[in-house]
């Protein structure tokens, strides 16, 4: 298949394309009921209205239930806006009040995340559409029941769409998972290609892991969730799902541990063959697993085979001659190191392949890598909402507190300005016309603004270029055709792409809104192109406003990552101290060896590798944020960048010698030594530091640990100088 063809397959089969669709349609239904068959466009607009807002909230993650009560609770806050706007438009002052209020409430919702920041958009959505037009008492009550039964038309929709196709949206989430899994495998492969700056690849790497780890929790909420109950034919598609998303975690956990000093080894073997054949292992993996994904999405069988037999083989060649060589005797650390990294990508393919076999279409049975109950309801994102987080936010201290504030003086300039503008050139028919959706421009800065200076600039930038294009194509489409039919069949694709590229191609996802919008006024208002002007005016006015009043109580990102590096680094010694119990406990009864997946010490650990990914995550998301802001906002680059890749190492390591270690009779005294010094060396509040042997035991299985102990050990001590260099130990 042609890549072009497979990436627009890849993207009609997603989960973005599947959310933007059942947005579109949800919102766009009530519209064309009540205009073709009742004649009522404007009710059919005012239920739409209505829909706007859960449909925001509606978005891809998440899983159904708590989806379901995020729109709930947005239809409820929504209504609550849009009759207190309504009630208080005919009076500006009070209107003023009431708006600026709002803002800053609903802009306070993002202490929440992400799905907090997506409920107080929708409501301020609800307010925003219910300010421009005065309304008297019966109108705002008339306005606020349509637009409730709006929103629960589209809960009910949406809930009946995802009831029919449930199983298609888990198979999208996890497949999502598997294509983030792939782009990191591909990305790992750039490490044994020496003709690649490793610097750029790890800059690369770091990206794609982040992305990575985000795709994995939603595939662990949703699959978590919705566990096999039992081995008969009506269950085969979650035990298919949830045997993939297993060997999926397993693969991570190989691929992870086979981090290594890759410069050292560039060095070694920088014209040696055993490094190509290492790189294209992972291309061929990355591409099966790629296929898989596709497969998956679409619920077919693997119509793609491929096989590293070949690769592995000619390493094993490769081994074989370097041992003929003397390099076991002569360098045996990088000999077993050699070996460790070819067995662990026998084991990557192996893990693969078992993914590949799941979509064959043959009968399943669970895999039972870990115990099917309770205790796995602690690896899932919490959905509880309290009010701590908002009331530990009101303070200056906060980044969301700042933002709200901020946001809320930008929305009450806007205000100020339009009514200025009205009462001094108000007699002005142009002027009336360019201001008459003078809320456009409070939609562009309540879109764009961010609590970070970086993620607003890169919003605006986005925002300002698609709205033009936007406009430019729907100026070239309304010089070429006036058909309401072509119209209207252009409009509908532009909103569900709009809705699907949101989180992935902001500026496209912009410039496709834009012309689904201004499509729709051309049916509102037929013949006036000066819209089109006043939607590139107003939104070039809302992105000037929005950025250069990002300075007013700003916050920038060298604020916070200082803790989040502290996290980091805390949350990399709480799994080597998990890891350390797990194998204490392990060796504890070497006659009675408890299965990992009753060791309640093995989830222990397990839970403080997930803990260390996402405490990593933040830390590396906050650390290429701020390297987008100015230079002099900027801090520590060198040692945060320092310590973000040897944190890296260590958690690699750690994954890496934990199944060997936990093998093993006993843990021999040097080593155990080592791994005191690692905890040590990682912890803030230890006292005094282990001191780091001379020599680590060698002799016979001991060898292959000696390499990724050093490694790790030297990793965690350019932590600890890095760390109590910046003040962070």
């Amino acid at each position: 298949m042609d890549i072009r063809a497979e990436n627009f397959v890849k993207f009609f089969y997603s989960s973005n394309f599947f959310h933007g669709t059942r947005q579109a349609t949800g919102v766009l239904l009530p519209v064309f009921v009540m205009a073709g068959l009742f004649n009522q466009p404007m009710i059919g607009v005012a239920l739409a209205t209505g829909a706007l807002c859960p449909a925001i909230i509606d978005q891809v993650g998440g899983t159904k239930r708590s989806r379901l009560n995020e729109m709930l609770g947005g239809i409820v806050l929504g209504q609550l806006s849009g009759l207190l706007t309504g009630l208080a438009s005919p009076y500006p002052a009070l209107l003023w009040l009431v708006v600026s209020a709002q803002v800053f409430f609903y802009s306070m919702l993002s202490v929440y995340g992400r799905r907090g920041g997506l409920i107080g958009f929708g409501c301020l959505l609800q307010m925003m559409l219910s300010m421009h037009t005065p309304l008297s008492v019966d109108q705002a009550l008339m306005h606020t029941s349509y637009t409730a039964m709006g929103g629960i038309f589209y809960i009910l929709y949406s809930t009946s769409i995802s009831h029919l196709f449930k199983l298609r949206e888990e198979r999208q989430t996890l497949s999502a998972a598997l294509y983030a899994t792939s782009s990191y495998v591909s990305t790992r492969a750039d490490f044994y290609d020496t003709h690649k700056n490793l610097d750029d690849s790890y800059r690369r790497l770091i990206p794609q892991m982040i992305a990575m780890t985000e795709q994995h929790q939603s595939a662990r909420d949703v699959v978590l969730r919705n566990l096999p109950r039992s081995n008969d034919a009506g269950d085969q598609q979650r035990i298919l799902l949830w045997n993939v998303f297993i060997d999926m975690i397993a693969l991570l956990d190989t691929m992870v541990a086979s981090q290594t000093d890759y410069a050292t080894l560039r060095a070694r073997f920088q014209d040696h063959d055993i490094l190509l054949f290492m790189r294209d292992t992972l291309f061929k993996i990355s591409r099966t697993l790629n296929r898989t994904a596709y497969s998956l999405a679409r619920n077919k069988p693997v119509d793609y085979r491929n096989s590293v037999k070949a690769e592995l083989r000619a390493m094993e060649y490769e081994l074989l001659q370097l041992k003929q060589e003397g390099i076991q005797k002569t360098e045996p650390e990088t000999y077993l190191l050699l070996v460790q990294i070819v067995r662990r990508l026998r084991n990557a393919s192996r893990f693969v392949d078992r993914i590949a076999d799941n979509l064959r279409g043959s009968r399943l049975e669970p895999v039972d890598s870990l115990k099917r109950d309770q205790s796995l309801r602690r690896f899932i994102t919490p959905q509880a909402i309290t009010l701590d987080p908002f009331k530990r936010n009101l303070n200056l201290q906060s980044s969301i507190f700042r933002y709200a504030l901020r946001t809320t003086f930008v929305v009450t300039l806007v205000l100020l300005i339009s009514t200025v503008v009205s009462l001094v050139y108000g007699h002005s028919e142009l002027v009336r016309t360019f201001t008459s959706h003078s809320y456009w421009i409070i939609l562009t800065v309540l879109i764009i603004m961010r609590p970070g200076f970086a993620l607003t600039r890169q919003r605006t930038i986005g925002r300002l270029a698609g709205t033009l294009v936007g406009c430019l194509v729907t100026i070239a489409l309304f010089n070429l055709t006036s058909n309401p039919f072509i119209l209207i069949a252009i409009m509908i694709p532009a909103m569900v792409l709009g809705n699907a590229f949101v989180l992935t191609n902001y500026p496209l996802s912009s410039a496709l809104m834009t012309v689904y919008i201004l499509i729709a006024f051309h049916f509102l208002s037929p013949g006036n192109l000066l819209i089109i002007g006043e939607r590139a005016l107003d939104t070039l006015a809302g992105c000037v406003l929005a950025l250069a009043c990002a300075s007013i109580l700003p916050w920038w990102e060298k604020q916070r990552i200082m803790p989040l590096a502290q996290d980091a680094i805390a949350a990399a010694h709480d799994y080597i101290q998990a890891v350390q119990e797990y194998i204490n406990s392990v060796h504890a009864d070497p006659e009675h060896k408890v299965p990992s997946a009753d060791n309640e010490r093995y989830v222990q650990a397990q839970l403080c590798r997930k803990n260390m990914h996402s405490a990593f995550g933040a830390f590396a998301d906050s650390f290429y944020r701020m390297m987008n802001e100015p230079k002099s906002k900027q801090i520590h680059i060198k040692e945060l960048n320092t310590i973000l890749v040897q944190t890296d190492a260590v958690a690699s390591q750690i994954a890496a010698i934990a199944p060997v270690l936990a093998g093993l009779d006993k843990i021999p005294p040097n080593m155990q030594q080592t791994l005191s010094n690692v905890s040590d060396l990682l912890n803030k509040d230890a006292q005094s530091i282990t001191e780091a042997p001379s020599q680590i035991e060698t002799e016979g299985q001991y060898g292959s640990l000696v390499f990724p102990l050093k490694q790790m050990q030297q990793a965690a001590l350019r932590i600890r100088q890095q760390a109590t260099n910046i003040g962070l130990l």
